[in-house]
């Protein structure tokens, strides 16, 4: 489950027992506003909320993503090292999640032996997939040699 799934899921529950509050102990000659106009404010907020829950819902994707999800390793303000999860889900925050849960079995994690220690975690995801490339294609640097030239001066460099 998303977690904006889950959140549509407790403002649903919410605005439920509100709702339900009001109509067991609200006398029947009386206007929920004027009976407790405490209890239906918090009721109408829910509404609002579950409803733009619910458009934000709307938005998401029902198949999920396969994200890139660089983990840098950090002593203080120094990365050391870094690792690269691919990781399936929903949106950013659950894969950033993913991959910080699968980064706790690196070999870098390790809190006691690195002083300031800290993890960051940086999306790689391509925004566009690549174009697919057929082997008998050449590559542009291939085609021309003074891209082949930069690109070892960038390389040795």
């Amino acid at each position: 489950m998303t977690t904006s799934a889950a959140r549509y899921r407790v403002l649903e529950q919410i605005y439920d027992l509100l709702s339900n509050y009001l109509v067991d102990a609200c006398p029947e000659d009386e206007h929920w506003e004027d009976f407790d106009p405490e209890i239906d404010d918090l009721r109408t907020t829910a509404n609002d909320l579950l409803g733009a829950e619910a458009v934000s819902l709307a938005a998401t994707p029902t198949e999920p993503t396969i994200f890139s999800v660089e983990i840098e390793f950090v002593s203080g303000q120094e990365r050391f090292a870094s690792e690269t999860y691919r990781v399936e889900a929903y949106d950013w925050s659950q894969a950033r999640r993913l991959a910080f849960d699968l980064a706790s079995g690196s070999v870098y994690n390790d809190e006691e032996r690195i002083p300031d220690f800290a993890r960051r975690a940086i999306d790689r995801t391509l925004s566009e997939p690549a174009q697919p490339c057929d082997e008998d294609v050449q590559s542009e640097a291939s085609t021309h040699p003074d891209l082949d030239a930069r690109a070892v001066a960038t390389v040795s460099s």
